[in-house]
């Protein structure tokens, strides 16, 4: 399920946000679930000894222009931002949070709730999906030295496709979704050197990838596309899609192509 929300700033203050702010604004979703399911920041889903967290969020998207100082993403007004999962016990218990809650603080940003809406999904066996937030994928090696390296994939390598489809079967497992005979495929549409971005979390440099997707599978797979995010880190606010034919998204979406995170 995927919720679109609409916030502005309390008392039309200029909204001063740092330019990597995936972790602030994670960090007010988990604000938001922590009254109705306290334990999810913790536990999360349990699959294979593994934690998983099963929601996902967008960029935040300002609905005039912004402008970027000293690495910080500067504006007035409302903006948009949109959160997903699968579960409905977190959906729930974002909509119970923001019914009793007056005030939501990013950062040191703080924002009254304008408008919420729920979006409709659009799932066929093929579609051509657009990022809201950079796919990533990567995977960890030790180093003689006993460092750490970890290597990002290009979505024109197999392992980038590899691991998006393992991902997202792990999520299905997660959820009691039977994967066997069932797959989904992933390919770059038109995506150029261009569309890779670099974001701060943590103090971590994460690589990912805007633009659009083909995909073709199994349409629950592709469902769950919409509602749990591809590829790795999605409650970090990476990988979040949605269908690009979706008219009502094109004005928001074009704000995200001017805005280099680099």
């Amino acid at each position: 399920m995927v919720i679109k929300l609409e916030f502005k700033p309390v008392n039309n203050e200029m909204v001063d946000l740092p330019v990597h702010y995936n972790r602030p604004l994670q960090g007010m979703f988990y604000n938001l679930m922590s009254d109705a399911i306290p334990e999810y920041h913790d536990d999360g889903t349990l699959i294979d000894n593994k934690k998983l967290k099963l929601f996902t969020f967008s960029r935040i998207y300002p609905l005039s222009s912004f402008k970027v100082e000293h690495k910080r993403m500067k504006f007035y007004g409302s903006f948009v931002v949109y959160f997903a999962s699968p579960m409905q016990e977190i959906i729930d218990a974002i909509f119970k949070s923001i019914e009793s809650e007056e005030v939501f603080r990013v950062e040191r940003n703080y924002f009254t709730l304008k408008k919420t809406e729920m979006v409709i999904e659009t799932t066929n066996e093929t579609l051509l999906v657009k990022t809201l937030s950079p796919i990533t994928t990567y995977s960890t090696i030790i180093l003689p030295n006993g460092n750490r390296y970890t290597h990002y994939f290009s979505p024109y390598s197999t392992d980038f496709k590899k691991l998006v489809e393992e991902n997202l079967k792990r999520k299905a497992n997660a959820l009691g979704i039977e994967t066997k005979r069932k797959c989904l495929s992933i390919e770059p549409y038109g995506i150029t050197e261009k569309n890779e971005k670099l974001l701060f979390y943590k103090g971590i440099i994460i690589k990912g990838w805007t633009g659009y997707f083909k995909l073709k599978g199994n349409k629950e797979l592709i469902s769950l596309t919409l509602n749990s995010g591809l590829g790795a880190k999605n409650a970090q606010g990476f990988g979040m899609v949605i269908p690009a034919d979706k008219d009502n998204y094109t004005t928001q979406l074009s704000q995200e192509e001017k805005f280099a995170f680099r």
